[in-house]
Parts: structure tokens; C-alpha cells; sequence
């Protein structure tokens, strides 16, 4: 994967959401978890590695591969979770991805439980270009709205890992 110059990685104890060089994935070593989804993802080079429901510790840390198009940010929401913190790793293509802290934003759909996901709309308080070789961990209290394109719709491929908190 190519290098993109990035902003340096802020420890995973300070609980902040960013993004990052995969090549970065040692800043997260006081996080086990976190840093184990890095290292499975660090050893994906194409996309025909990624399998879906890939179990990298059972019951707690699941990958799935996902492909789709951007789109234009009105046709996207601000998802959140409870349960889960998310990495999202690119594979191919540009991701342009909105966050915000949940509590700031208005509920689109209500959040359920058994999905563990609720679908929200607001103000964004950081935009992220992610790009082949990048992640981005978002974690329960982060609202990220995803699949927005940059400049024009293309494909993008990245795997979403599912980490238990």
C-alpha cells in the first residue's frame, strides 16, 4: 500500500478518534484489542484477502469485508454504536467519512439494540479522507457517517472490524 503523509497517531488510552497509517498500528499496542485488529489488517494486501465474517478473537473482534460507491454527503447518515468500537480500513479507492460526538446530533432512527446501531443526523465536527493504506477507529461515542465520496463517486473497497468493548 502506498504512504500518504498523515497527521502523527495519538495513543489509543487518550480514547480519541482519528486516522492513521496502517504502517502506525504500533501507537495502539497498549490497546490489545485494538492493536490485533491492526495487525490482521496489516497483513491484508489485496482484496481478495478479505473474507467475510473473519473471526480474529472469537466473541470479541469480527472483519468484514465491504464494497460499495460513494455518494454525495446528503444521501448519507451518521450511524453509532454501543457495544462496538469500529475500525475501517481501506483497501481501494477514497473514503471521505463525517464524525461527531453522538450526543450532538439528532436522532434519525432510534437506536437498536439488537442491531447495535442507531442512525442520526447533525453538524460534523471532523472530516477524514482515508485512502488505500488507512484506518480510522471510531469508537461508541463517535457518530461517523461513512460512504461520502470526495471529489466524485467511485468504488471503494475496506473491511470494517467489529471490536467488542
Amino acid at each position: 500500500n502506498p504512504l500518504y503523509a498523515v497527521p502523527c497517531c495519538i495513543p489509543a488510552d487518550t480514547a480519541v478518534m482519528g486516522w492513521h497509517l496502517i504502517q502506525n498500528k504500533e501507537n495502539y499496542k497498549e490497546d490489545r484489542k485494538i492493536y490485533q485488529a491492526l495487525c490482521y489488517l496489516a497483513e491484508i494486501k489485496r482484496w481478495e484477502e478479505a473474507f467475510p465474517d473473519t473471526v480474529i478473537q472469537k466473541g470479541v473482534i469480527v472483519a468484514n469485508p465491504v464494497s460499495f460507491v460513494s455518494k454525495e454527503e446528503k444521501e448519507c447518515m451518521y450511524e453509532a454504536h454501543q457495544k462496538y468500537i469500529d475500525v475501517h480500513y481501506i483497501i481501494e479507492g477514497v473514503e471521505r467519512i463525517a464524525t461527531a460526538d453522538v450526543s450532538s446530533l439528532q436522532i434519525q432512527t432510534p437506536f437498536s439494540e439488537e442491531k447495535d446501531i442507531g442512525f442520526y443526523q447533525g453538524d460534523e465536527s471532523g472530516g477524514y479522507l482515508l485512502k488505500a493504506g488507512e484506518f480510522m477507529v471510531c469508537f461508541p461515542s463517535d457518530a461517523h457517517k461513512v460512504a461520502m465520496m470526495d471529489k466524485s463517486p467511485e468504488i471503494v473497497k475496506k473491511i470494517v472490524v467489529k471490536i467488542k468493548v
